[in-house]
């Protein structure tokens, strides 16, 4: 089995890079070692290398020069191949399998596979040949194979962020020509790869996503607005590497014409207001520079190559860890339309905590959430996460017309995109949450082990929404729909997740499941410790001040119009607390208004409301800033699934104040390490607050016992962990039942 060693060059990327090392973990296949080349920028990443340890190879470039950084990594290399990567380029992890078996004959200099762009979604190369004056094809969509001949006009390329080459074969040309500090660096190699015998191979998998970020020649925009390296390479590759196709003159001809493009190209963007006017005379300085050199040393017909006196025998190889579980890598795919940054309730939260905590045990882990922008795909923290809009599914059964068209629209994306992702490697599970019932189509089709994830029903939503369980029209268009799509799930799914024994009880009662189904696994949440990250602090208060905190929706089973009867009057007592009320306030109570507007319009005296502060919805950051700074969290719920603010009260040390219903009661040990109040009780709850408020030392040892409770039980790797074994036992009652037929 070949050896292979994966070189990336890297400047100014330290958070890239860090992701791209992280992606490599992952990969499926042979042993690599991993060779990172620095540039001279000083931005974070020698930290990132060093938390490498020897891990990895680490070597250094005082020159921005990617040829040049690229033979340090060659001379540093073990491997019978040598790979490129870029540092904002993250391989799917069939890439490395998929390239090493291409080299199935020894007449293969190089191969390369697809890579996707920025989005994860289109193309950024696929088959792509180049000829000698250095224009580019793109357009191909079959490989170039045909072209696999010395001193062919035209001859296949690979893209530089997915490359594969025989390090012997490098060292024979010399590796990459210097002169080549970014842009036809890789084009010339293949060209002279081919030039000497060999041939370049064309994959239609092997997948990299190029991020394609901003560097020192391209912004934010991804405007190359430094071309002085493009017009210079331009000329010097089609004079160096002609051959006799042509004339020193028509190859002239071919740069002015290039130039001339590059000039309206920049134009244009100044005159979309993208770029300054500054970019476009610097354009014409390096334009005539890059004429001036490019000319004289291609046609001095000498490259900056790598002499054999340059070449010594490299250090040892240097295997890369792979992260593996103990029982073997499955393929994990989570439901979830939220997901951070964007759409984020509860459900999408904990979906995050146990995709990043699953991934992070070595299991490949896929989200499909959605987004109200154009879909893309992208390596998050160890988890591919597809973003993917909800649309028209053309194929919709007829038979399906009673599921809501945005239910059913939402299931069939996630459905389609199961399809893609199976193409790629074998799923092994799929989690979806019961909320919107997000696997209605998966568990209609049927060929996948399906948990299902028990929160708040819509049932039990409605429980506490009575005006739109009245509502006739409601009801007809989504409730009652839904209703019976969700006891569909909870009847039919393989296996069901209970974040909560209260929870799977009250589902037991409310959709007539027997009570020893052994479908049913109780796992509680598990969170990420906020208190370690950065954190926004809210505007402060006075120093003697105490704050309360709720964190929620503003509606009903929130238990927002209890708190909200009876903080003024707490207020009013004790003229030191201040209330932060942080989370949706734009929901229509009872009354068809919100319960801020309604709050605000009684009127209640300014030495009051001056205390109250809506907050509306807040970023991550943000939020951990209120945990940080609040003295009492209150969560006055009617009903909690579990309660996921409660925990993170707990993880900031904060004495919590919940309601003895649902979830909430496996929390909190009442008096322990919080206090429950009587749901939908103002008295009870009154009791509580005034307890907690005029009590330091309980507020200290609540705090304190909170703490060490979700140290012990809430922590995001005791929730991984204990998913992890029950989606193993699922995947194998699933495999069983298939092969018994």
């Amino acid at each position: 089995m070949m050896t292979t060693s994966i070189v990336i060059a890297t400047d100014g990327r330290a958070d890239a890079l860090a992701q791209t090392l992280q992606c490599l973990q992952f990969l499926e296949g042979p042993e690599f070692e991993v060779i990172v080349v620095k540039g001279p920028t000083k931005d974070g990443t020698d930290d990132v290398v060093a938390a490498w340890g020897d891990k990895i190879k680490v070597a250094s470039n005082t020159e921005r020069n990617l040829s040049q950084s690229r033979n340090i990594g060659i001379l540093q290399a073990s491997g019978d191949l040598v790979a490129f990567i870029d540092d904002d380029g993250n391989p799917e992890p069939e890439w490395l399998s998929q390239v090493v078996e291409a080299f199935d004959d020894p007449n293969i200099a190089g191969v390369g596979g697809l890579v996707l762009d920025h989005t994860g979604w289109k193309p950024q190369y696929r088959y792509a040949s180049a000829n000698r004056y250095g224009d580019a094809d793109w357009a191909r969509t079959t490989p170039a194979d045909h072209f696999n001949f010395p001193y062919s006009f035209n001859f296949p390329y690979l893209q530089g962020t997915n490359s594969v080459f025989r390090r012997s074969h490098l060292l024979e040309i010399g590796a990459f020509d210097e002169e080549y500090e970014f842009y036809l660096d890789e084009t010339d190699v293949c060209c002279r790869l081919i030039d000497k015998g060999w041939t370049i191979r064309q994959l239609p998998n092997a997948i990299v996503h190029h991020k394609f970020l901003p560097s020192q020649i391209r912004d934010g925009n991804r405007i190359t607005k430094a071309r002085y390296a493009i017009l210079k390479n331009k000329l010097y590759f089609s004079i160096i590497n002609n051959h006799g196709h042509y004339s020193t003159q028509d190859a002239v001809v071919q740069m002015e014409k290039f130039a001339e493009a590059n000039s309206a190209d920049l134009w244009q963007h100044f005159q979309a207001g993208r770029i300054e006017r500054s970019d476009i005379d610097q354009f014409e300085i390096d334009r005539r520079n890059a004429w001036d050199v490019g000319l004289r040393r291609g046609l001095s017909g000498v490259r900056r190559t790598l002499k054999p006196e340059d070449i010594t025998s490299p250090p040892q190889f240097r295997k890369f860890p792979k992260l593996l579980p103990e029982k073997g890598r499955k393929h994990y795919v989570f439901a979830s339309a939220e997901y951070p940054p964007e759409r984020t309730g509860g459900v999408g939260r904990y979906i995050h905590q146990l995709a990043l905590e699953t991934a992070a045990l070595g299991h490949h882990v896929r989200v499909v959430a959605h987004t109200d922008e154009h879909p893309r795909t992208d390596f998050e923290d160890g988890v591919w996460v597809d973003r993917i809009p909800s649309g028209s599914v053309a194929d919709r059964p007829k038979d399906l017309s009673d599921i809501p068209d945005r239910i059913w629209d939402r299931a069939a994306t996630v459905r389609d995109r199961l399809a893609f992702i199976e193409s790629s490697r074998p799923i092994s599970a799929v989690y979806a949450p019961i909320w919107d019932c997000e696997g209605i189509a998966i568990l209609r089709q049927g060929i996948y082990p399906l948990a299902t994830g028990l929160q708040t029903t819509l049932q039990f939503w409605l429980d506490s929404q009575p005006h739109l369980k009245a509502d006739v029209s409601f009801m007809k268009a989504h409730g009652t729909p839904m209703l019976r799509v969700e006891q569909e799930l909870i009847e039919k799914t393989q296996s069901l997740h209970s974040i909560s024994t209260p929870l799977l009880e009250n589902i037991i009662k409310t959709y007539g499941i027997e009570p020893l189904d052994t479908r049913a696994r109780i796992i509680h949440l598990g969170l990420e410790d906020w208190t370690k990250l950065p954190f926004m602090a809210p505007k402060p208060v006075p120093a003697e001040a105490l704050r309360l905190l709720f964190v929620g929706r503003l509606e009903t089973r929130k238990g927002i119009d209890i708190l909200l009867e009876i903080a003024p009057k707490l207020l009013e007592r004790y003229p030191h607390v201040h209330l932060d009320l942080v989370g949706n306030d734009q929901i229509n109570g009872p009354d068809n208004i919100t319960f801020r507007k309604a709050f605000e319009a009684r009127g209640h005296p300014e030495s009051v409301t001056s205390r109250i502060h809506f907050h509306g919805e807040v970023n991550e950051e943000m939020l951990r800033g209120f945990y940080a700074e609040c003295d009492i969290l209150v969560g006055p719920s009617r009903y909690e699934s579990f309660g996921l603010m409660l925990v993170e009260g707990m993880m900031f040390s904060k004495p919590v104040i919940g309601c003895a219903a649902g979830g909430m009661l496996e929390v909190i040990e009442d008096g322990v390490s919080g206090l429950l109040a009587t749901p939908g009780d103002a008295v009870s709850l009154m009791t509580a607050l005034e307890r907690l408020v005029t009590d330091n030392d309980l507020r200290t040892e609540l705090g304190n016992n909170g703490r060490i409770r979700y140290e012990q039980n809430f922590t995001a790797t005791v929730m991984a962990r204990k998913m992890e074994a029950f989606l193993l036992e699922m995947e194998e009652d699933w495999r069983v039942a298939r092969a018994q037929g």
